[in-house]
């Protein structure tokens, strides 16, 4: 059984890990890291519903919407380890929109 302390030191290094991954010493993405998390923003519709409409029946299909929640509850994950301001998640700028 883990103490609390063992817990707290846990969950420490697993959000360190994430940052090191995914931000440089400031905080900040660097330019790959920015790709991947924008783009990781997009894939896990961040910042768009979740209802999915099926082109067939024109109702919400819901085996599509629980697929879209799981990838949501990813990025929300990711967020929460990294802590970053929604300005620069907002700010993410995906391969797709580089001219």
């Amino acid at each position: 059984m883990r103490t609390l302390t063992q817990s707290i030191s846990r969950l420490m290094r697993r959000k360190l890990a994430y940052k090191r991954v995914f931000l440089d010493v400031d905080g900040n993405p660097n330019r790959d890291q920015e790709l991947v998390l924008a783009d990781l923003r997009r894939f896990c519709r961040a910042q768009s519903s979740t209802a999915i409409v099926s082109p067939i029946s024109k109702n919400v299909d819901p085996i599509a919407m629980a697929m879209a929640e799981g990838r949501r509850e990813v990025w929300l994950r990711l967020q929460a380890m990294l802590h970053m301001p929604e300005r620069q998640v907002f700010a993410l700028e995906d391969v797709d929109s580089e001219t």
